[in-house]
């Protein structure tokens, strides 16, 4: 049995008196088969691109008339010609004949300014392309690479011909230089610079955030390395809000040292954009690297930095796997061991003055195994005293964000930058790393475009409408 669907558009007047048939589509369908079950998808390409361009021609036709006539004066503008214009969609590609105006006599034209003529479409669309689509080339071009991003666009939306990928890097990077152009100056970045009294006058804030900011390192297709910089806001949970309103989504970002000039302000306007307030606690998480701590302080007057438990843990083991090996005398060994076991106690409790006297100490029982050792048995020990430095070191100048863990743990709070690793993936695994000869293909080096791609995870429209989970 043979089933035939007939869809038909049709266009409707404001006041919904009249109706206009434009365009009707039909399909048959035989016996119920797995792959003739509702729309394939060459069907549903193929109907949303014909309603698509009925859609834009009546849409267009609609704009010119109401341009037709001069604001001023009332007059209509004489017509100058038509030519062809094409205008890039979700939908497809279509192509409408632009009127052209003639700039109206009456000397008041504020539409045509100083032009002797103009076309309302081409004002209205002076990109060629919809936001829409904009929106997507710009968040898959910023996460795979371009030729990946301009495929998927091509399998899943009816654009009539492929996507070069050359053309979502181009978007990609206008959306990014326009995005620049909206921050302040890194100047400007001081979230708060009132006194206590305009701070006690704020509402009561909400709860508690975390931000989470880890590095990753990538390599460009000249062999070299450098740093991105990325992170996760988790805001707390609303006051005020409704019972049946959704938390709000924990948002990324990310920018590369190197390239990027306004790394604070950018990290401000993340804030700001989550709805962070001067009198709201957050609890800014990082390894304790220079640069993080640069970016983080003075954030705001209830901001708090705390030095991730998992980077401490992960050196002190680097360290016991170390000292197993170092020496062959068991005692030495075994003291050496409770020394950093110790250590650990200290650190997880907080006691930052005695973690660091306890990480010099064990530096210097290092330093003497290495003096008494001699000939080839020096390797060992050198090296377990250079990480043993760079530790104590380490602790010394992170001692102001080491807070008591144990207590934070039982209370139920962060002490770890976990949540942050989804977001390195996101923003660095998967979007950067890339074979040697795809990276040898590429038209323009990955360290030239990266800030330009990291800044789009942080345009408004992205974020807004691309939410991660905490």
């Amino acid at each position: 049995m043979t089933m035939r669907f007939t869809l038909t558009l049709a266009r409707e007047a404001g006041d919904g008196s009249s109706a206009a048939v434009t365009r009707s589509v039909a399909i048959e369908r035989d016996m119920l088969a797995p792959e003739t079950l509702g729309f394939t998808l060459a069907e549903a390409k193929a109907i949303l691109a014909e309603l698509q361009a009925a859609i834009v021609a009546d849409q267009v036709a609609a704009h010119e008339r109401e341009e037709r006539c001069c604001g001023s004066c009332g007059a209509a503008r004489r017509v100058k010609g038509h030519r062809p214009l094409t205008c890039r969609t979700v939908f497809g590609t279509v192509q409408v004949e632009a009127l052209r105006l003639r700039r109206c006599g009456c000397g008041k034209d504020s539409v045509a300014g100083d032009r002797a003529s103009f076309s309302p479409v081409a004002d209205l669309l002076p990109e060629r392309t919809t936001p829409e689509l904009l929106y997507l080339e710009t968040r898959w071009g910023s996460l795979v690479s371009y030729g990946l991003a301009a495929r998927m666009l091509g399998d899943v939306l009816p654009l009539g011909k492929a996507v070069a990928p050359e053309r979502v890097r181009r978007h990609l990077h206008a959306v990014a230089v326009r995005e620049e152009a909206m921050l302040g100056d890194e100047a400007d970045g001081a979230m708060w610079s009132g006194c206590q009294r305009d701070l006690d006058e704020l509402p009561r804030p909400d709860g508690p955030a975390y931000v989470g900011v880890d590095g990753g390192f990538v390599r460009d297709r000249a062999g070299s390395w450098f740093e991105v910089i990325a992170g996760k806001f988790i805001p707390g949970f609303c006051r005020n809000a409704p019972e049946d309103e959704e938390p709000r989504p924990a948002r990324c970002f990310a920018f590369v040292q190197a390239h990027d000039d306004r790394p604070r302000r950018r990290f401000l306007d993340v804030l700001a954009s989550q709805g962070y307030a001067p009198n709201q606690r957050v609890v800014l998480m990082s390894d304790g690297g220079e640069s993080v701590r640069r970016l983080v302080s003075r954030i705001g007057p209830e901001a708090e930095h705390v030095l991730d438990w998992f980077h401490d843990t992960m050196r002190l083991t680097v360290l016991v796997q170390m000292t197993k090996g170092a020496c062959p005398d068991p005692g030495w060994t075994e003291r050496r061991l409770a020394d950093l076991e110790r250590l650990k106690w200290l650190l997880w409790h907080g006691h930052a003055r005695h973690a660091v006297e306890a990480a010099e100490g064990f530096a210097e029982d290092a330093w003497c195994m290495e003096e008494e050792a001699s000939g080839e048995a020096k390797a060992r020990p050198a090296r377990l005293r250079a990480a043993a430095e760079e530790f104590a070191v380490y602790l010394r100048r992170n001692a102001g964000q080491l807070v008591d863990y144990g207590e934070r743990h039982r209370a139920g709070e962060r002490i770890s930058t976990g949540f942050v690793e989804s977001a390195i993936n996101q923003i660095v695994a998967k979007r950067f790393i890339a074979s040697a000869t795809v990276a040898r293909k590429r038209s323009q080096g990955i360290t030239a475009v990266i800030a330009s791609k990291a800044s789009c995870l942080l345009s408004r429209a992205a974020i807004r409408a691309a939410p991660t989970r905490a």
